[in-house]
């Protein structure tokens, strides 16, 4: 995980964390705050997503790179293997 995604992790669950104490030491009723506690877990929830998402894009392009460059790096090795065995 890079930092940024740490970072935005971090923020999200810090924020959700504040939000949270915030509906608990508000003085409402209990029905009121459960309404909240879901509002607000439901944010967490896209933002964890969100963060998910972006990382997973990111394995995925990383692993697409590799797979590319190798497949390359392949090629060219069978290549000059072929311009060896053409040679002899």
């Amino acid at each position: 995980m890079n930092n940024n995604v740490k970072i935005i992790f971090g923020f999200a669950v810090g924020a959700a964390a504040g939000a949270l104490t915030g509906l608990l030491m508000a003085p409402q009723s209990g029905k009121k705050t459960r309404k909240l506690i879901n509002s607000e877990s439901d944010k967490m929830r896209e933002a964890v997503s969100d963060v998910v998402s972006e990382t997973l894009d990111q394995a995925k392009n990383k692993y697409n790179n590799l797979l590319e460059e190798y497949l390359d790096k392949g090629k060219q090795s069978v290549a000059k293997a072929k311009q060896k065995a053409k040679l002899n």
